[in-house]
C-alpha cells in the first residue's frame, strides 16, 4: 500500500515509512531535497487500531483527523498531503474581479464563478447538498456554509459583507472541486466508503 502512495503522489512528494513508532511521513520536495518544516503523517495506535492523521508544522504536531481503517487512513494521508502542501497557481484576475463587484451584482458573480469553477461546487440563494452555498442575512449581509448529502448546514463563515463573502464564496469552492477532484482520482486504486468521502471533504474545507 506504500507504493500505491508513492505512486498516487508522484516525483513531487516523499513518502517515507517510521516503522520503529508506526507512522508514514510525506513530505514536499523540492529540486530533489525534502522540505521538513512542513509535512503530514499517519501514525497508528496499535492498541485500539486507530490511524490519526497529523499536520506537523515547525516541529509541532497537530491531529486533524482519525480513521479505523488503514486503507482509508493512507489514501487520507495522501489527498491531504496534496492539499495542503501541494503547489498553487492563485488566479489574482479571478480575486480582482469578484472584490469589484457590488452587493447587487449576484448575476455577475454566478456567472463569473460559473465559469472559473461551475456549478457543481457552489449555490447562491439556492440550498444545494454537497456545495458551498451563498444566503443572505436579514440584516444584508451574508452567510456561507457548505451543505453535507444529509441536507445537514456547516457554516464556514456568518455576517460578512459583499464583496468579501463573495471572495469567501470563491475560495471555499475552489477548495470542494480540488478534494472531489483528488477523491475521484484516489478511489481508482483505494476501496473509499461515502462517507470517507464526506469526512475527507469536511477536513479540506476545515470543519
Amino acid at each position: 500500500m506504500h507504493n500505491l502512495l508513492k505512486e498516487n503522489l508522484g516525483e513531487d512528494y516523499a513518502v517515507i515509512s517510521h516503522a520503529e513508532e508506526n507512522k508514514i511521513g510525506v513530505y514536499q520536495k523540492f529540486n530533489n531535497c525534502i522540505y521538513q518544516e512542513t509535512f503530514v503523517e499517519l501514525q497508528e495506535n496499535t492498541e485500539n487500531n486507530i490511524y490519526y492523521l497529523i499536520l506537523n508544522q515547525r516541529g509541532n504536531g497537530f491531529i486533524k483527523e482519525q480513521f479505523d481503517n488503514k486503507e482509508e487512513g493512507i489514501c487520507a494521508l495522501g489527498i491531504y498531503a496534496v492539499s495542503i502542501l501541494g503547489d498553487r497557481i492563485r488566479d489574482i484576475e479571478t480575486q480582482d474581479k469578484i472584490l469589484e463587484l457590488e452587493d447587487n451584482e449576484i448575476k455577475s458573480l454566478n456567472k463569473l464563478l460559473d465559469l472559473k469553477i461551475g456549478e457543481n461546487y457552489f449555490s447562491i440563494f439556492k440550498e444545494k447538498k454537497i456545495s458551498v452555498n451563498l444566503e443572505q442575512t436579514k440584516n444584508g449581509l451574508y452567510n456561507i456554509f457548505y451543505m453535507t448529502p444529509d441536507f445537514k448546514k456547516v457554516y464556514l463563515i456568518k455576517d460578512r459583507e459583499a464583496p468579501s463573502a463573495f471572495l469567501v464564496l470563491y475560495n471555499f469552492s475552489l477548495k470542494l472541486k480540488e478534494v472531489i477532484s483528488l477523491l475521484n482520482l484516489w478511489k481508482n486504486d483505494f476501496n473509499i466508503s461515502m462517507q470517507f468521502e464526506e469526512k475527507i471533504r469536511r477536513l479540506i474545507l476545515g470543519k
